[in-house]
């Protein structure tokens, strides 16, 4: 079967430019002549399904979709909220009482949001290390949300996460996207400023809400910048 790079990127819900990059790279399982990909389709099935990618090849993607704009690492952050004080002594505590705090998720629907977040921690954490957790649905479109948010919760105990370095966890980024290609956005951007250990410190000494929106800013500026100079 032979697909063009939109339609590979439409059947996997991811942009464009990132099956291009990964094409480059050789981290799909593709080969590209003249522009046309050329791949077994169960072959990519199976890759998809280890990345946790969803591969639909009869999917078509809205015009809209298409040309809207991509939102913003402080947008999102906008949409979610942050959220101080943030009490627990279990990570199923701590989910639930962050959950509880976000506007942006309609009452009868938190409960399922929860589930979905222990659902995904189990099959490995979300602690990156440094006290830090991203947590987020193991599939960002299951629950229906039309925009994406990120709330950043200061939780008010130390919470064990079985994080790589050992470390328990005293901040979430908890994520929530309409689709897979939003999640993998806002988590590489948010992933770029955690990888700072000047922005983490500033984290850490739980900074008020106007001095995180204005640093985030400012880190998401930097991060396409950096974007741009490697692509």
């Amino acid at each position: 079967m032979k697909l063009g790079v939109e339609q590979i990127a439409c059947a996997l819900d991811l942009p464009r430019g990132k099956i291009e990059r990964w094409i480059r790279q050789g981290r799909i399982p593709l080969v590209q002549r003249d522009h046309i990909c050329t791949f077994d389709q169960q072959v990519l099935k199976r890759w998809a399904a280890q990345h946790n990618l969803e591969f639909r090849p009869e999917r078509h993607r809205p015009v809209e979709c298409l040309l809207s704009e991509d939102v913003t690492l402080e947008a999102a952050l906008r949409n979610g909220g942050i959220h101080y004080g943030i009490e627990g002594r279990q990570v199923m505590d701590v989910f639930q009482a962050a959950v509880e705090r976000i506007e942006a998720i309609p009452a009868a629907d938190k409960p399922r949001l929860v589930e979905k977040l222990l659902e995904r921690e189990t099959l490995t954490s979300t602690g990156i290390g440094k006290g830090v957790a991203i947590p987020h649905p193991r599939e960002p479109e299951s629950l229906g949300i039309q925009t994406s948010a990120v709330a950043a919760c200061f939780l008010a105990n130390p919470v064990e996460f079985q994080a790589l370095d050992g470390r328990p966890v005293t901040i979430m980024f908890i994520l929530l996207s309409p689709s897979v290609r939003r999640h993998l956005q806002i988590l590489s951007r948010l992933s770029f400023c955690l990888r700072q250990e000047a922005f983490v410190t500033f984290l850490k000494k739980t900074p008020e809400a106007d001095a995180l929106m204005s640093r985030l800013g400012k880190m998401e500026a930097l991060c396409e910048k950096s974007g741009q100079r490697s692509g």
